[in-house]
């Protein structure tokens, strides 16, 4: 059992805010249910566990249903979750991935929710003398509420700034959005006071100075990402709120870039990053999944966890998530997961074959049983033809390891292919894509509901680094050399049969992108058979070319394109990917979001229109409250797919 009771101990402190109900969860100790300022001590005992409850709401943000890492994820080239051929899976996976949100995406509730929930906690606390009187610990819950505020502002920057607690029990008070630049100098200035104050331990699930010194890095090296759309003359400033329209403060440096300020911004992310590197006491990890371990207690590369517990604190279904229903049974899971997410092929074809990473991350191919190792035999709901791999009441009787496994007539072996027909027209079968496996999966019955989130480790500090440089054209003496050898450092434990292809070169990382962007979808829904053949190579895979709505994509190319590769083959999974392709831009002015097409992902934004940066504030907020305002061009309605792009 991980120890992390004490970590999650509930305080019964409650949350003013009215953006929904907290959840919160009580972990067996330390149950306080009267506590008030008045009546605490100060003691180390009830500081730790006031603090924990500030923790909880973060695990509950990343992995409730349709979280963090899904709307992260799901919206981006790497992992999507299509139709079934059996149904199943609802259209907001859909629209996440085709680029087209809408306002009743359930994706869009949970983050808002429990962001919230843990500010008001951490307003709170700010407010209690025994946090007040305690440097490291009032450090601790800024740099927590900063965290919180990080989310939400990259998620959908017309947001409450909300930093007092007794205001929010006056009656009636409802939560004003506050414009864009208030956030951001808020955001900015308060993390940067705490790290002084902030811990240098590495306390297992708690923030350090490193934490936040990895959080003031993000929150510097997304700035100009943060603000295309935003700008004085933009036209989202003419659907603010009205609170916001009329406190505006145009001073701020939020409208300042980094071409105009000499990198500043660069130059911070840089020097954040720098500080984790030289200081922080954390080393590379052997191998590549030492960081998705179901304990990272001890692992040396990760410097802030969200810990988790199969038993006290259980989240992370990405086991059901990702594989058939006979799946998990390849890595010892007794479960019976749903079918739902695979990759995206284009992504798993940019991989180098001597990738290590590949088969470390993705499970492709003939499935065996954990247990004996033999071959895998799952009933599919729909095969596009009854090939002779499909068992027979012969073929049974004369294998006895079938009837072992349950194993019954018409079942094929569980083969998961790269390719996929389509994500929703009509769908995938339900073998095709390579299954997310990454996270470590636990055999019996936990699977991967109690693995620990890995939310800032190492090698995104040395990313950061590099990207800065890069972008810079040089930072405090280092060049595009060094910004090519902190990749390649990172990049060799996944090239140790054959080291040379770990070396990355500065033209190779300022070069396009390998990723074969495009439209892909092999689909005639007109026909009598909605599902097209594809066409196979001679070891029976499907090829990639052999699609009937395809188109490339390669009018535009990616600045640093061959980092933005490195950031997805590194970081696939851990919440990266839609904040870096925001963030990486084309030489046409779009950014790689809202400009590049990519399996059945068609819609683009016109040059210069950003809306889709962020996402539509979710319905139900909108219509709860009078003083919020939908996001630029966007519908409050439930259930609307709003058009958009070219």
């Amino acid at each position: 059992m991980k120890n992390i009771t004490r970590l999650f101990a509930a305080v019964a402190l409650g949350s003013a805010l009215v953006f929904g109900n907290t959840a919160c969860t009580n972990l067996d100790e330390h149950i306080y249910s009267s506590l008030s300022p008045d009546n605490l001590s100060g003691t180390d005992d009830e500081v730790q566990d006031m603090l924990g409850n500030l923790y909880v709401q973060l695990r509950f943000m990343y992995w409730s249903w349709e979280g963090y890492f899904d709307i992260n994820e799901e919206s981006s080239d790497l992992i999507m979750t299509p139709y079934r051929t059996y149904g199943g899976w609802g259209a907001q996976y859909i629209n996440l991935h085709q680029n087209n949100p809408y306002a009743g995406i359930p994706h869009l509730w949970q983050e808002w929710d429990y962001c919230y929930n843990g500010i008001m906690k951490a307003n709170q606390l700010l407010e209690t003398p025994s946090i007040m009187e305690n440097k490291e610990a009032f450090a601790e819950v800024r740099a927590i509420r900063a965290l919180y505020y990080f989310v939400l502002f990259d998620l959908w920057r017309n947001i409450p700034l909300e930093t007092g607690y007794e205001a929010t029990l006056e009656p009636g008070y409802l939560p004003e959005q506050s414009a864009p630049e208030h956030v951001w100098d808020f955001l900015a200035k308060e993390v940067e006071e705490c790290i002084p104050d902030m811990p240098t331990t590495k306390l297992y699930g708690r923030m350090n100075k490193y934490a936040a010194c990895m959080l003031a890095a993000k929150v510097f090296l997304n700035h100009d990402a943060w603000l295309r759309g935003f700008e004085k003359d933009a036209a989202t400033n003419l659907v603010m709120s009205e609170h916001a329209r009329n406190n505006r403060n145009w001073d701020s440096e939020f409208f300042v870039t980094n071409a105009q300020n000499g990198n500043k911004w660069y130059k911070k992310a840089y020097e954040y990053a720098k500080i984790v590197v030289d200081e922080g006491g954390y080393t590379l990890a052997e191998n590549y999944l030492d960081n998705s371990k179901c304990n990272l207690n001890t692992a040396q590369e990760v410097i802030f966890v969200l810990p988790l517990d199969g038993a006290k604190a259980s989240h992370n279904y990405l086991v059901n998530k990702c594989f058939v229903g006979r799946g998990g049974a390849a890595f010892g899971y007794s479960g019976t997961p749903w079918n739902g997410s695979c990759a995206v092929p284009q992504f798993i074809h940019s991989y180098d074959p001597d990738d290590s990473r590949l088969t470390d991350t993705w499970a492709i191919g003939q499935q065996y049983y954990f247990s004996d190792g033999f071959p895998i035999y799952e009933a599919e709901q729909k095969r596009s033809d009854d090939g002779p791999d499909m068992l027979t009441d012969a073929m049974i009787a004369a294998e006895p390891k079938h009837k072992e496994h349950s194993h019954a007539a018409g079942n094929y072996p569980l083969v998961y292919t790269v390719e996929v027909h389509s994500i929703n027209n009509p769908g995938a079968f339900d073998f095709e894509g390579a299954r997310f496996k990454k996270q470590e999966i636990v055999p019996g019955n936990r699977g991967t509901y109690g693995d620990d989130v890995c939310f800032y480790r190492l090698s995104d500090a040395y990313f950061i680094m590099a990207e800065t440089v890069l972008r810079a054209g040089g930072i405090d003496g280092k060049t595009d050399a060094d910004a090519a050898a902190w990749v390649t450092m990172v990049r060799q434990r996944a090239f140790k049969s054959n080291p040379a292809k770990a070396t990355r070169t500065a033209a190779q990382l300022r070069g396009d992108s390998v990723y074969d962007y495009g439209v892909r979808e092999c689909s005639t829904a007109n026909s009598a058979n909605p599902y097209a053949d594809f066409q196979f190579d001679a070891s029976g895979n499907p090829l990639p070319s052999s699609f009937t709505d395809y188109s490339k994509d390669n009018t535009a190319t990616i600045e640093l394109g061959g980092l933005l590769d490195d950031l997805a083959w590194e970081f696939v999974g851990e919440h990266h990917r839609r904040q870096d392709l925001i963030r990486f831009m084309l030489s046409d002015g779009r950014n790689v979001y809202n400009g590049k097409t990519w399996f059945c992902r068609k819609n683009k934004m016109a040059v210069g229109d950003w809306h889709n940066n962020v996402f539509p504030i979710y319905t139900e907020f909108v219509q709860s409250n009078v003083k919020l305002v939908q996001n630029y061009g966007f519908s409050d309605n439930t259930d609307e797919e709003n058009p958009s792009g070219d």
